[in-house]
């Protein structure tokens, strides 16, 4: 039903080889906390498929690729994993934000590095703050050219793995969210203090951590856009995130989908395979069904951000929230379902389909809870978009 151009359809199949790879190992990574030596090697199968670099141009050391082939990529690598899938959203929102750096030296450097394998992490979020960012409390004050940076960010992505991190800090608490900006921090940056991996339900492979800024020192260089223009900035990258949810969630009922049509075939109950049973029948049905009207609305979510270039607009905003709550609700569903199609075994640890499951939970909740997704389509309806 899809038609694509050959350089998606060779982005595809270059993730869909890695996540052939993945799908060897996964397991045992999962078991793991945080930054294992078997989470670096998973990393790679990504980096030297170049899935990490897809949005940066060709002529800066990327891939070059269009909204769509990100897209796909997303969902051959969720089909395996979620979290892992997310690092190549993830790395696509960093770039995004990058290229709004003024400093032309520093703006070239941070996707030098991007390029050639750096991880970035987004720190956003803070222990009391969560989606509403009206209430951060890290500040950074100005001091002779430059800041000093003060504060405490939580659910950090990569934070112990990243080589530059993109910190969001008020610059003037009397105005809100209009008071926000944004600083380039390098790694290992005097007073910059990464805490111990958090140990998550499911995107185990995207494992997060507390970050502590003690009087961190950037230069004025170090400042991303304008000042108090952060939240405009974050509302860019959040759009490309929010369809990268979508996309996850698709790649991960796929997955978990496949698993129970094979397992379907194979298992025999009561004298005949148990996709015989028209119970099992109904139920791969709907998963199929339910999978399939999700794609159709992410695809062509990807389709129009690539023709019209938008990501930016309240149009583009509600869109991106429509596709990452359809396709996670609907990620949770299947998943439950598959699981369900395994029996008792579904529960084994061994078996991938507890793990996508627990994946697709946590689609629900990244970039914003799927309640703050309906709040988002509800306002853009009132203002008639």
């Amino acid at each position: 039903m899809h038609v694509f151009t050959p350089a998606q359809i060779s982005v595809r199949d270059t993730a869909a080889e890695a996540a052939r790879e993945l799908s060897k190992i996964i397991i045992d990574i999962d078991r793991q906390t945080g930054h294992s030596k078997q989470w670096w090697e998973g990393l790679h199968l990504l980096e030297n498929a170049g899935l990490l670099r897809l949005h940066i141009p060709k002529e800066k050391g990327g891939e070059g690729a269009d909204t769509m082939s990100l897209v796909l990529a997303q969902e051959e690598i969720a089909k395996v994993d979620g979290g892992y899938a997310n690092i190549v959203s993830h790395e696509a929102c960093a770039y995004a934000i990058f290229t709004h750096c003024q400093d032309e030296a520093l703006r070239e450097r941070a996707i030098k590095s991007m390029a050639e394998g750096s991880l970035t992490c987004i720190a956003i979020t803070e222990p009391d703050t969560g989606a509403d960012l009206a209430q951060m409390k890290t500040t950074a004050v100005a001091d002779g050219d430059g800041w000093l940076i003060s504060g405490h960010k939580r659910v950090a992505s990569l934070a112990g793995a990243a080589g530059m991190y993109l910190v969001f800090a008020l610059t003037d608490p009397s105005l809100g969210t209009r008071g926000i900006s944004a600083f380039v921090v390098d790694a290992g940056t005097p007073g910059l203090s990464v805490g111990e991996a958090d140990e998550l339900m499911g995107f185990r492979q995207l494992p997060p951590a507390d970050v502590f800024f003690d009087n961190v020192r950037v230069t004025r260089s170090q400042l991303l856009g304008e000042i108090g223009g952060a939240f405009k900035l974050f509302a860019q990258a959040l759009n490309l995130g929010r369809l990268g949810g979508g996309t996850q969630a698709l790649g991960v009922a796929q997955g978990a989908f496949e698993h129970a049509l094979a397992y379907a075939k194979k298992r025999h109950t009561f004298g005949k395979p148990l996709i015989e049973h028209q119970a099992i029948q109904f139920s791969l049905a709907d998963m199929a069904t339910q999978i399939e009207a999700s794609r159709a609305l992410v695809y062509q979510v990807a389709r129009w951000m690539d023709e019209t270039d938008d990501t930016t607009s309240r149009e583009a905003a509600k869109l991106c929230a429509m596709v990452k709550m359809q396709a996670s609700d609907m990620a949770m569903k299947v998943t439950i379902d598959a699981v369900q199609v395994f029996g008792a075994y579904g529960n084994y640890r061994e078996n991938h389909v507890e793990r996508l499951m627990r994946d697709a939970k946590v689609t629900q909740l990244v970039d914003g809870p799927n309640e703050l997704m309906k709040m988002r389509i509800g306002h853009a309806l009132i203002r008639g978009v």
